[in-house]
């Protein structure tokens, strides 16, 4: 890490303790991510019932390239959103800006990543959150958890835009002010949730993709993946 303070947390989420999560662990910590430690970035690594290999791997490269990286570890799978509170808020995050990355999310190889990182901050003069944006609408389930809470504001506004959840950044204090994701939010779709509270906030979210595949295959196509987090 260069000196100064940190711009951007970012935080990654490990999880499985097969030979496919391990190489995915191996593909996330990449060339272009590796370069990124060595700027003024802070580094938070979560891992949900990882595996040997992944263990070791992970302390080796905390060892020889990530030396500021914090790791959170259970033995259990805890669940994603369980483990993002854990790596938001059992110690408070001072960049301003908070970067996410399931493990089958990784930096596109090859990138100039002083660049690519530059225009994600750049995003931040107008925008909330940036990542790779769909629409969709709150389930039944998904509208009943909401509406009790102090942020949601309209029945109405249950379609909207939100990030994949696989990869995202997002100023750091709104989820301060919103203590996301919530200690009791345990289901999936997250980021649909999250999009709706940029919503009900009328929070700007900006699409922003280049330079990252999102959930992707071996072939970097975008939601390809194999679903192997559990949430």
């Amino acid at each position: 890490m260069a000196d100064g303070a940190a711009e951007v947390c970012i935080c990654i989420l490990f999880y499985g303790a097969e030979e496919q999560h391990f190489k995915l662990a191996q593909r996330v910590l990449n060339e272009p991510m590796r370069c990124l430690a060595k700027r003024n970035i802070e580094f938070r690594f979560g891992c949900n019932a990882v595996g040997a290999a992944t263990t070791d791997f992970l302390l080796c490269q905390i060892a020889e390239h990530f030396q500021n990286a914090t790791l959170f570890h259970s033995p259990e799978n805890i669940l994603k959103y369980p483990m993002m509170r854990r790596m938001f808020h059992e110690s408070p995050i001072r960049p301003p800006i908070t970067m996410w990355f399931d493990h089958d999310s990784y930096l596109k190889p090859g990138i100039d990543v002083d660049d690519w990182l530059r225009r994600v901050v750049k995003h931040f003069d107008g925008c909330d959150m940036v990542g790779s944006v769909q629409k969709s609408k709150l389930t039944d389930d998904q509208v009943e958890w909401a509406k009790p809470q102090w942020w949601f504001t309209d029945s109405d506004k249950t379609y909207m835009s939100y990030a994949i959840g696989g990869w995202w950044a997002v100023k750091t204090d709104l989820l301060r002010r919103y203590d996301w994701p919530a200690e009791d939010f345990q289901q999936k779709g997250g980021d649909v949730v999250l999009g709706a509270l940029l919503k009900h906030q009328e929070r700007c979210l900006c699409h922003f993709r280049e330079g990252v595949h999102v959930n992707a295959n071996e072939a970097g196509v975008e939601a390809a993946a194999a679903r192997t987090i559990e949430s």
